[in-house]
């Protein structure tokens, strides 16, 4: 008697837990880029809840699952036992350093609430696909008007603009992903979503960051091309046809200063006139950090990196650009990671990026949402290090949590 009782408490239990869980994932996707402090702060809570109802279940991720929790708590505690030596104790005095941490603990959260949505969800079903739907479209349409209306200009957002205008392409392609895996042929559907996308070309086009640009046409070409249910080619065309038209239109006012800057930056870096531009100071990092993996391939840690530095500074093998920005992070998430934690750290990396990857790709029909945002990150990563972000970690973690398990049954409600 006791036995049914307790199995008929969990029954009315679980489900609260995993509504609450899932709605309040749903609020962290839809705060986390316009105002990433307040989804800052229901982000550890809603891991804590994830955690308590992954316990009552007592159920077991599959293998494709499993593999990528494996890959996310090896990267995790790579970064706080690098960290810690490097500091020695768990409370450094560099920010740098704090911040690996802080990172770090985001990531070890959001294994309970990655591994609880990939064993639940049943009693949701379609619904839950329809809701994600409207949360990425509704954090979409916020993105505008926090960026167009309440933040106007480049130096006056929360965060830097390369890291806004990165997270602004993953939560679109997220998006993209989800409404072609439920793509209908309908023209109202093909025309919400070209608007929805001339609106995300808008705003990482007004933070004038060309990386993000690049991330997002790309993305979204490749899977409108990855997509089973479209007319591949003309529906493609139609995309590149509304985005040239897009991108003539702002290409004098935006586009433009963007694509000369980045010549001159690159013309001086090559005369040696002037290495301390935005494309010659990534360029100065990313030979540095060659230089310290081949010191310390098994990584160095932050001060021993800081000081490989600057001994090639005063030996003039370096630019001392590279030095200062180096306190912050080296412009690349690879080879931050080969830089601090040397190769464990940066196979760490990859095999949490392929892990992710495989999940999407085998899943049938293919998990374009997930695929999406993950390329998103990976892209960004070849010119910024977004792991050193509190909020787009979050926003990483989040999004993985909401597509781990995206169904096709799910994905066609």
């Amino acid at each position: 008697m006791k036995y049914g009782s307790m199995r008929e408490g969990r029954a009315t239990i679980t489900p609260w837990l995993e509504w609450s869980v899932c709605g309040l994932t749903l609020a962290v996707l839809l705060l986390a880029v316009p105002f990433p402090v307040e989804a800052r702060k229901i982000f550890y809570f809603t891991c804590g809840l994830a955690g308590i109802g992954w316990v009552l279940d007592r159920k077991r991720p599959d293998v494709g699952v499993f593999f990528l929790l494996t890959a996310l708590a090896a990267f995790a505690l790579c970064r706080v036992a690098y960290t810690v030596a490097d500091a020695q104790t768990f409370f450094p005095q560099i920010d740098a350093l704090q911040v690996y941490l802080s990172t770090a603990s985001r990531f070890l959260m959001g294994l309970l609430l990655i591994g609880y949505f990939s064993t639940r969800r049943s009693s949701l079903q379609g619904h839950w696909a329809q809701a994600l739907r409207i949360t990425l479209l509704l954090g979409l349409v916020a993105i505008v008007g926090h960026e167009l209306v309440l933040q106007q200009g480049r130096n006056e957002r929360d965060q830097r603009a390369t890291i806004f205008a990165y997270e602004v392409a993953a939560v679109f392609l997220a998006y993209l992903g989800l409404q072609l895996m439920r793509q209908a042929d309908e023209k109202k559907h093909w025309g919400s979503l070209a608007g929805v996308g001339l609106l995300t070309l808008v705003v990482i086009l007004w933070t004038e960051t060309r990386s993000a640009l690049f991330c997002f046409l790309i993305g979204g070409a490749l899977l409108l091309i990855l997509s089973e249910r479209v007319r591949k080619w003309k529906v493609l065309g139609l995309a590149a046809l509304l985005m040239a038209v897009t991108l003539v239109g702002c290409y004098p006012y935006l586009v433009k200063p963007r694509l000369m800057e980045a010549y001159t930056d690159i013309t001086q870096y090559i005369s040696g006139e002037n290495r301390a531009t935005s494309i010659g100071t990534r360029f100065e990092l990313w030979r540095g950090s060659v230089m310290v993996l081949k010191q310390a391939p098994l990584g160095g840690g932050y001060e021993k990196r800081a000081e490989i530095l600057r001994d090639a500074v005063e030996q003039h093998r370096l630019d001392p650009v590279a030095a200062h920005y180096s306190q912050v992070n080296m412009h690349n998430e690879l080879l931050e990671e080969l830089s601090l934690r040397g190769i464990v750290g940066g196979v760490l990396l990859l095999w949490m990026y392929f892990a992710a990857v495989a999940l999407g790709w085998r899943a049938k029909p293919r998990n374009l949402a997930l695929l999406g945002a993950v390329f998103a990150y990976v892209f960004s990563g070849l010119t910024d290090a977004l792991f050193f972000s509190r909020e787009a970690t979050v926003l990483f973690i989040a999004l993985l949590a909401a597509l781990v398990r995206l169904s096709p049954r799910q994905g066609e409600a």
